[in-house]
């Protein structure tokens, strides 16, 4: 068992040492150089990101409008299914979260609608705390 473990954690290392590298070549040597941190690469994945966080946003706040919109006709699945689409966006707001809990729990899944109010009270929505309060008060007493 110790020879195993062993051999898994030398595996693990080795694994780890040749992901970090990038092997470039020393125009004056001709030798294979090891180089840790490639800024060219570094500066096209920062240009990728900034330039997919503005359609993130804009997706964000498409699929937020979405759901605002199927919380006003009272179409919960609806509204559960923009608040996902909206937090895969990797952008979020304390008042996503409340509408997905709202919805969560109109539908009778109370888990979920407190997991969501607590999420939105920890992003600053007044809403979801209040809806948190009259949650644990509701499921107190059945």
């Amino acid at each position: 068992m110790k020879k195993k473990m062993i051999a898994i954690a030398f595996m693990c290392m080795m694994a780890m040492g040749a992901q970090a590298q990038v092997y470039s070549y020393d125009t004056w040597s001709q030798l294979p150089v090891n180089d840790l941190y490639d800024t060219g690469m570094m500066n096209a994945h920062l240009r990728a990101m900034a330039a997919t966080a503005a359609r993130r946003e804009a997706a964000f706040d498409y699929y937020c409008d979405q759901a605002s919109e199927a919380y006003g006709r009272r179409e919960w699945n609806y509204v559960i299914y923009y608040a996902d689409k909206a937090l895969n966006t990797q952008y979020c707001s304390g008042e996503i979260y409340f509408m997905r809990g709202f919805a969560n729990e109109q539908l009778g899944n109370y888990r979920a609608a407190k997991r969501d109010y607590k999420k939105g009270k920890k992003h600053n929505s007044q809403l979801a705390a209040r809806a948190l309060e009259y949650l644990k008060d509701k499921m107190r007493r059945k």
